[in-house]
């Protein structure tokens, strides 16, 4: 925890001494994303000037988590859970686009400290674990499953040396919160200016009822789901009896 609050840092204090220097303009097409029943997703743009010529990377963080994973082996011919880990400030999605790929910037320090690229993401928890890179790459490859994580950087689009330009898009797989969206502007493996903008998602609608009633009285919607789903075997049954008569 105080290794990711000391990255931090270093991260603000670089963002200070490059907006003393250079400049950087960046602005989303709607920085509002409402969850509702069938959401299927969004796509964003995303765009900006800047005042030197450079390397555009933006990356986007969504609201860091606290995860649970736990670690199945085969005992008896049964998959049991044998560990458990729990990890902290785990980003609950994350995507980053760039004007080249990241491995031609020159700039794996910059890279490095401001978490741009999955590879370089940071949480906090089982420090002292040897084994801490296999349950990380695991957290890492579940989140790439369910959408969350995009394994392919995006492009983007530079023009007259100056305008930028990329698509932001998100899954139905979101999590309700606030997203960060960081812009640097690379030259010579050194950032000479960044900037921060939000992206700020929310339920909506039934979407935000059934959610906030899941949360704040579960017993009542367990019991509403049950309900329901007798209501609907009952019916089924019913439709078939009746087909088959």
């Amino acid at each position: 925890m105080k290794l990711f609050l000391i990255f931090n840092l270093v991260f603000f204090i670089s963002i200070f001494k490059a907006n003393s220097k250079k400049l950087i303009i960046a602005d989303i097409s709607d920085n509002k994303i409402n969850i509702d029943v069938g959401f299927k997703g969004a796509k964003l743009l995303f765009f900006g000037v800047i005042d030197e010529e450079g390397d555009v990377v933006v990356s986007v963080t969504g609201p860091r988590k606290t995860v649970e994973v736990r670690k199945k082996e085969k005992k008896m011919g049964l998959w049991l859970n044998s560990d458990t880990k729990v990890f902290f400030d785990v980003p609950s999605y994350y995507y980053v686009a760039s004007t080249r790929p990241l491995k031609e910037l020159n700039a794996e320090n910059v890279l490095l400290i401001n978490q741009v690229g999955i590879e370089n993401i940071r949480f906090a928890g089982a420090e002292e674990q040897e084994e801490r890179s296999s349950w990380v790459n695991g957290i890492i490859k579940s989140m790439i499953k369910a959408g969350r994580y995009n394994p392919e950087p995006g492009l983007i689009q530079i023009s007259d040396k100056r305008l930028f330009k990329t698509e932001l898009n998100f899954a139905a797989e979101l999590v309700d919160g606030q997203y960060l969206v960081d812009t640097l502007l690379l030259k010579n493996g050194a950032v000479i200016a960044a900037r921060r903008s939000f992206i700020n998602v929310s339920k909506t609608g039934y979407g935000e009822k059934i959610y906030k009633m899941a949360n704040n009285n579960s017993l009542l919607y367990g019991l509403i789901a049950v309900f329901f789903a007798f209501i609907f075997g009952f019916v089924v049954h019913e439709i078939t009896r009746r087909v088959n008569a």
